[in-house]
Protein backbone atom coordinates (compact mmCIF):
# COMPACT_ATOMS: atom_id res chain seq x y z
CA UNK A 1 0.00 0.00 0.00
CA UNK A 2 1.39 3.58 -0.93
CA UNK A 3 0.16 6.87 -0.60
CA UNK A 4 1.25 9.58 -2.43
CA UNK A 5 0.57 13.52 -2.71
CA UNK A 6 0.98 15.52 -6.02
CA UNK A 7 0.29 19.39 -5.04
CA UNK A 8 1.51 22.16 -7.07
CA UNK A 9 2.16 24.29 -4.35
CA UNK A 10 4.72 22.11 -2.71
CA UNK A 11 7.05 23.53 -5.51
CA UNK A 12 8.97 26.53 -5.55
CA UNK A 13 7.12 29.68 -7.44
CA UNK A 14 9.27 30.56 -10.34
CA UNK A 15 9.47 26.75 -11.72
CA UNK A 16 6.21 25.50 -10.22
CA UNK A 17 4.38 24.64 -13.32
CA UNK A 18 6.93 23.14 -15.20
CA UNK A 19 8.01 21.06 -12.20
CA UNK A 20 4.77 20.08 -11.20
CA UNK A 21 4.07 18.71 -14.89
CA UNK A 22 7.24 16.84 -15.02
CA UNK A 23 6.43 15.41 -11.83
CA UNK A 24 2.61 14.25 -12.88
CA UNK A 25 3.95 13.23 -16.45
CA UNK A 26 6.05 10.69 -14.73
CA UNK A 27 3.66 9.49 -12.17
CA UNK A 28 0.61 9.60 -13.86
CA UNK A 29 1.26 9.23 -17.42
CA UNK A 30 -1.04 12.47 -18.36
CA UNK A 31 0.26 15.96 -19.27
CA UNK A 32 -0.81 19.10 -17.67
CA UNK A 33 -1.39 22.59 -19.45
CA UNK A 34 -2.75 25.51 -16.92
CA UNK A 35 -4.88 28.17 -17.99
CA UNK A 36 -3.58 30.42 -15.68
CA UNK A 37 0.49 29.59 -15.51
CA UNK A 38 0.64 32.00 -12.05
CA UNK A 39 -2.54 31.42 -10.36
CA UNK A 40 -2.82 27.52 -11.52
CA UNK A 41 -3.68 25.37 -8.61
CA UNK A 42 -3.96 21.11 -8.61
CA UNK A 43 -3.49 18.37 -5.60
CA UNK A 44 -3.86 14.83 -5.78
CA UNK A 45 -4.13 12.10 -3.47
CA UNK A 46 -3.46 8.76 -4.76
CA UNK A 47 -3.67 4.96 -3.04
CA UNK A 48 -1.89 2.28 -4.70
CA UNK A 49 -3.01 -0.55 -3.73
CA UNK A 50 -2.91 -4.32 -4.84
CA UNK A 51 -6.19 -4.57 -7.51
CA UNK A 52 -6.74 -0.76 -7.22
CA UNK A 53 -5.48 2.84 -7.08
CA UNK A 54 -8.11 5.33 -5.51
CA UNK A 55 -7.07 9.11 -6.25
CA UNK A 56 -9.27 12.21 -5.31
CA UNK A 57 -8.17 15.14 -7.02
CA UNK A 58 -8.82 19.18 -7.31
CA UNK A 59 -7.66 21.10 -10.01
CA UNK A 60 -8.30 24.38 -11.34
CA UNK A 61 -9.20 25.43 -15.14
CA UNK A 62 -6.40 23.28 -16.85
CA UNK A 63 -6.31 20.38 -19.97
CA UNK A 64 -4.92 16.86 -18.98
CA UNK A 65 -3.81 15.56 -21.69
CA UNK A 66 -2.86 11.00 -22.42
CA UNK A 67 -0.86 11.28 -25.52
CA UNK A 68 0.03 8.31 -27.33
CA UNK A 69 3.21 7.89 -26.18
CA UNK A 70 1.70 7.99 -22.21
CA UNK A 71 -1.20 5.69 -23.14
CA UNK A 72 1.47 2.70 -24.39
CA UNK A 73 3.31 2.86 -20.71
CA UNK A 74 -0.26 2.62 -18.91
CA UNK A 75 -1.70 -0.68 -17.37
CA UNK A 76 -4.42 -2.65 -18.90
CA UNK A 77 -6.35 -0.44 -16.34
CA UNK A 78 -9.72 0.98 -16.48
CA UNK A 79 -10.92 4.08 -14.11
CA UNK A 80 -13.67 4.85 -13.22
CA UNK A 81 -13.89 8.94 -12.91
CA UNK A 82 -16.70 10.77 -11.04
CA UNK A 83 -16.84 14.63 -10.54
CA UNK A 84 -17.81 15.68 -7.06
CA UNK A 85 -17.59 19.97 -7.81
CA UNK A 86 -17.14 21.45 -10.84
CA UNK A 87 -17.74 20.46 -14.32
CA UNK A 88 -15.54 19.77 -17.80
CA UNK A 89 -15.25 17.52 -20.74
CA UNK A 90 -13.27 14.65 -21.57
CA UNK A 91 -12.68 12.72 -25.42
CA UNK A 92 -10.52 9.71 -26.12
CA UNK A 93 -9.80 8.17 -29.33
CA UNK A 94 -13.00 5.83 -30.34
CA UNK A 95 -14.81 7.69 -28.73
CA UNK A 96 -16.94 11.55 -28.37
CA UNK A 97 -16.67 13.82 -26.20
CA UNK A 98 -18.51 13.64 -23.10
CA UNK A 99 -19.17 16.01 -20.51
CA UNK A 100 -18.08 15.41 -17.02
CA UNK A 101 -19.93 16.55 -13.95
CA UNK A 102 -21.28 15.66 -10.48
CA UNK A 103 -23.90 13.10 -10.53
CA UNK A 104 -22.23 11.54 -13.91
CA UNK A 105 -19.11 8.37 -13.88
CA UNK A 106 -17.02 8.75 -17.08
CA UNK A 107 -15.77 4.83 -17.33
CA UNK A 108 -11.91 5.68 -19.12
CA UNK A 109 -10.07 2.42 -21.12
CA UNK A 110 -6.93 3.78 -19.25
CA UNK A 111 -4.82 2.18 -22.22
CA UNK A 112 -6.33 4.77 -25.09
CA UNK A 113 -5.27 8.54 -25.40
CA UNK A 114 -7.61 11.35 -24.77
CA UNK A 115 -8.00 14.89 -23.56
CA UNK A 116 -9.68 16.15 -19.83
CA UNK A 117 -10.43 19.43 -19.74
CA UNK A 118 -10.93 21.06 -16.57
CA UNK A 119 -13.12 24.02 -16.72
CA UNK A 120 -14.82 26.58 -14.28
CA UNK A 121 -12.92 27.81 -10.88
CA UNK A 122 -11.85 24.35 -9.75
CA UNK A 123 -12.50 20.55 -10.84
CA UNK A 124 -12.75 17.93 -7.83
CA UNK A 125 -13.15 14.15 -7.87
CA UNK A 126 -12.53 10.56 -7.23
CA UNK A 127 -11.00 8.64 -9.33
CA UNK A 128 -10.86 4.55 -9.06
CA UNK A 129 -8.54 2.52 -11.24
CA UNK A 130 -9.19 -1.30 -11.65
CA UNK A 131 -7.01 -3.85 -13.74
CA UNK A 132 -9.51 -4.91 -16.08
CA UNK A 133 -8.75 -8.70 -15.42
CA UNK A 134 -11.35 -8.08 -12.15
CA UNK A 135 -14.12 -6.92 -14.16
CA UNK A 136 -13.76 -9.81 -16.67
CA UNK A 137 -17.17 -11.21 -15.21
CA UNK A 138 -18.90 -8.04 -16.60
CA UNK A 139 -17.31 -7.92 -19.81
CA UNK A 140 -20.74 -7.10 -21.52
CA UNK A 141 -21.59 -4.17 -19.19
CA UNK A 142 -17.99 -2.62 -19.36
CA UNK A 143 -17.82 -2.96 -23.13
CA UNK A 144 -21.00 -0.37 -23.27
CA UNK A 145 -19.60 1.70 -20.33
CA UNK A 146 -16.58 2.64 -21.92
CA UNK A 147 -15.56 6.07 -22.87
CA UNK A 148 -18.96 7.58 -22.00
CA UNK A 149 -20.58 9.36 -19.02
CA UNK A 150 -23.80 7.87 -17.57
CA UNK A 151 -25.86 8.97 -14.80
CA UNK A 152 -25.02 7.38 -11.28
CA UNK A 153 -26.85 4.54 -9.96
CA UNK A 154 -27.90 3.51 -6.86
CA UNK A 155 -24.98 1.09 -7.87
CA UNK A 156 -22.78 3.36 -8.33
CA UNK A 157 -23.60 5.55 -5.75
CA UNK A 158 -22.70 2.35 -3.25
CA UNK A 159 -19.12 2.44 -5.28
CA UNK A 160 -18.01 5.93 -4.75
CA UNK A 161 -19.17 6.31 -1.53
CA UNK A 162 -17.42 3.21 -0.70
CA UNK A 163 -14.19 4.54 -2.58
CA UNK A 164 -14.53 7.48 -1.05
CA UNK A 165 -14.20 6.31 2.48
CA UNK A 166 -11.40 3.47 1.96
CA UNK A 167 -9.47 6.67 0.39
CA UNK A 168 -9.69 8.83 3.49
CA UNK A 169 -9.22 5.94 6.02
CA UNK A 170 -6.45 4.01 4.51
CA UNK A 171 -4.03 5.39 7.11
CA UNK A 172 -5.17 3.89 9.74
CA UNK A 173 -5.94 0.44 8.00
CA UNK A 174 -3.51 -2.56 8.37
CA UNK A 175 -2.39 -3.43 5.38
CA UNK A 176 -3.95 -6.48 5.60
CA UNK A 177 -7.35 -4.78 6.22
CA UNK A 178 -6.91 -2.83 2.93
CA UNK A 179 -7.00 -5.58 0.95
CA UNK A 180 -10.01 -6.87 1.65
CA UNK A 181 -11.74 -3.32 1.46
CA UNK A 182 -10.04 -3.54 -2.65
CA UNK A 183 -11.62 -7.13 -3.10
CA UNK A 184 -15.24 -4.72 -1.81
CA UNK A 185 -14.48 -2.00 -4.32
CA UNK A 186 -13.68 -4.53 -7.01
CA UNK A 187 -16.73 -6.26 -6.60
CA UNK A 188 -18.66 -3.05 -6.11
CA UNK A 189 -17.88 -1.61 -9.64
CA UNK A 190 -19.29 -5.56 -11.17
CA UNK A 191 -22.56 -5.01 -9.57
CA UNK A 192 -22.29 -1.35 -10.81
CA UNK A 193 -21.46 -2.68 -14.39
CA UNK A 194 -24.63 -5.03 -14.59
CA UNK A 195 -22.25 -8.54 -13.47
CA UNK A 196 -23.08 -11.93 -13.82
CA UNK A 197 -25.28 -13.36 -11.43
CA UNK A 198 -23.02 -14.91 -9.04
CA UNK A 199 -20.89 -12.24 -9.46
CA UNK A 200 -23.61 -9.58 -8.23
CA UNK A 201 -24.19 -12.03 -5.42
CA UNK A 202 -20.78 -11.91 -3.99
CA UNK A 203 -21.04 -7.82 -4.54
CA UNK A 204 -24.62 -7.77 -2.68
CA UNK A 205 -22.69 -9.79 0.75
CA UNK A 206 -24.45 -13.38 -0.42
CA UNK A 207 -21.39 -14.58 -2.06
CA UNK A 208 -20.19 -15.81 1.55
CA UNK A 209 -18.77 -19.03 -0.18
CA UNK A 210 -16.67 -17.36 -2.79
CA UNK A 211 -15.74 -14.81 -1.15
CA UNK A 212 -14.21 -17.56 1.71
CA UNK A 213 -12.35 -19.18 -1.23
CA UNK A 214 -10.57 -16.03 -2.28
CA UNK A 215 -9.03 -16.28 1.33
CA UNK A 216 -8.30 -19.37 1.24
CA UNK A 217 -7.17 -19.53 -2.07
CA UNK A 218 -4.85 -16.06 -0.76
CA UNK A 219 -3.84 -18.54 2.28
CA UNK A 220 -2.26 -20.33 0.11
CA UNK A 221 -0.47 -18.18 -2.09
CA UNK A 222 1.09 -16.40 0.66
CA UNK A 223 2.48 -20.02 2.38
CA UNK A 224 3.11 -21.73 -1.26
CA UNK A 225 6.35 -22.67 0.05
CA UNK A 226 6.06 -23.64 3.80
CA UNK A 227 6.51 -27.25 4.02
CA UNK A 228 3.70 -27.23 6.74
CA UNK A 229 0.91 -25.82 4.29
CA UNK A 230 -2.43 -27.97 4.91
CA UNK A 231 -5.60 -27.35 4.76
CA UNK A 232 -5.99 -28.07 8.74
CA UNK A 233 -3.30 -24.64 8.74
CA UNK A 234 -5.09 -22.52 6.58
CA UNK A 235 -8.32 -22.92 8.23
CA UNK A 236 -6.74 -22.42 11.64
CA UNK A 237 -5.17 -19.03 10.49
CA UNK A 238 -8.72 -17.82 8.79
CA UNK A 239 -10.95 -19.26 12.00
CA UNK A 240 -12.76 -21.97 9.89
CA UNK A 241 -13.01 -25.56 10.17
CA UNK A 242 -10.59 -27.89 7.99
CA UNK A 243 -13.70 -29.63 6.49
CA UNK A 244 -15.34 -26.25 5.29
CA UNK A 245 -11.95 -25.54 3.95
CA UNK A 246 -11.92 -28.86 1.94
CA UNK A 247 -15.60 -28.70 0.78
CA UNK A 248 -14.82 -24.97 -0.56
CA UNK A 249 -12.88 -27.29 -3.22
CA UNK A 250 -14.66 -29.72 -3.70
CA UNK A 251 -17.68 -28.06 -4.83
CA UNK A 252 -15.11 -26.78 -7.76
CA UNK A 253 -14.53 -29.73 -8.77
CA UNK A 254 -11.12 -30.28 -7.31
CA UNK A 255 -9.44 -30.80 -3.98
CA UNK A 256 -7.82 -28.83 -1.59
CA UNK A 257 -4.33 -30.95 -2.32
CA UNK A 258 -4.82 -31.08 -6.11
CA UNK A 259 -5.05 -27.13 -5.85
CA UNK A 260 -1.71 -26.35 -3.67
CA UNK A 261 -0.40 -29.36 -5.98
CA UNK A 262 -0.89 -27.65 -9.19
CA UNK A 263 0.26 -23.71 -7.65
CA UNK A 264 3.68 -25.42 -6.77
CA UNK A 265 3.63 -27.02 -9.95
CA UNK A 266 3.12 -23.96 -12.05
CA UNK A 267 5.71 -22.95 -9.91
CA UNK A 268 8.21 -25.28 -10.51
CA UNK A 269 7.63 -25.01 -14.54
CA UNK A 270 8.30 -21.58 -14.33
CA UNK A 271 12.16 -21.68 -12.66
CA UNK A 272 12.60 -24.61 -15.40
CA UNK A 273 12.09 -22.50 -18.25
CA UNK A 274 13.59 -19.67 -16.78
CA UNK A 275 16.99 -19.86 -18.60
CA UNK A 276 18.79 -17.77 -15.43
CA UNK A 277 18.44 -21.12 -13.28
CA UNK A 278 19.98 -23.82 -15.57
CA UNK A 279 22.65 -24.17 -13.16
CA UNK A 280 19.93 -25.63 -10.56
CA UNK A 281 19.36 -29.41 -10.72
CA UNK A 282 15.83 -30.40 -10.95
CA UNK A 283 15.95 -31.88 -7.39
CA UNK A 284 16.16 -28.42 -5.99
CA UNK A 285 13.95 -26.86 -8.19
CA UNK A 286 11.27 -29.32 -7.13
CA UNK A 287 11.95 -28.71 -2.96
CA UNK A 288 12.11 -24.90 -3.93
CA UNK A 289 8.90 -24.89 -5.07
CA UNK A 290 7.38 -27.03 -2.23
CA UNK A 291 7.74 -30.63 -3.31
CA UNK A 292 9.12 -32.93 -1.00
CA UNK A 293 9.12 -35.81 -2.43
CA UNK A 294 10.66 -35.95 -6.16
CA UNK A 295 9.76 -39.12 -6.92
CA UNK A 296 5.48 -37.78 -6.79
CA UNK A 297 6.70 -34.19 -8.30
CA UNK A 298 8.19 -35.96 -11.44
CA UNK A 299 4.92 -37.93 -11.55
CA UNK A 300 2.30 -35.29 -11.07
CA UNK A 301 4.29 -33.21 -13.26
CA UNK A 302 4.26 -35.18 -16.35
CA UNK A 303 0.31 -36.01 -15.90
CA UNK A 304 -0.08 -32.15 -15.59
CA UNK A 305 1.98 -30.68 -18.51
CA UNK A 306 2.48 -34.37 -20.90
CA UNK A 307 6.42 -33.90 -20.66
CA UNK A 308 8.79 -34.33 -17.88
CA UNK A 309 10.75 -31.80 -16.35
CA UNK A 310 13.89 -32.60 -17.84
CA UNK A 311 11.98 -32.17 -21.53
CA UNK A 312 11.06 -29.01 -20.14
CA UNK A 313 14.26 -27.82 -19.51
CA UNK A 314 15.96 -29.27 -22.73
CA UNK A 315 13.37 -26.56 -25.14
CA UNK A 316 15.58 -23.87 -23.21
CA UNK A 317 18.64 -25.56 -24.05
Amino acid sequence: MTLLSIRSEDFDRASRVDAFRNVVASMTKVDFIPDDRQHFNSETSIAVLPGAIIGHGRHSASTAIRTRSHAADCSDDVMFHIPLAGGGTISQTGGKEEVLHPGLVYVDPGDVPGTVRFGGQHMEGIYVSIPRAHLSSAAAGLEVALRRSAPLTPQWRLFLTYARGLHAELPALAPEEAARCVTHVQDLALMALGATREATEIAAGRGVRAARLKDVKREIEQNLLSPGLSADSVASRLGLSSRYVRALFEREGTSFRDHVAGRRLARAYRMLSDPALQHLNIARIAMDAGFGDLSWFNTRFKQTYGMTPRDVRAQIA
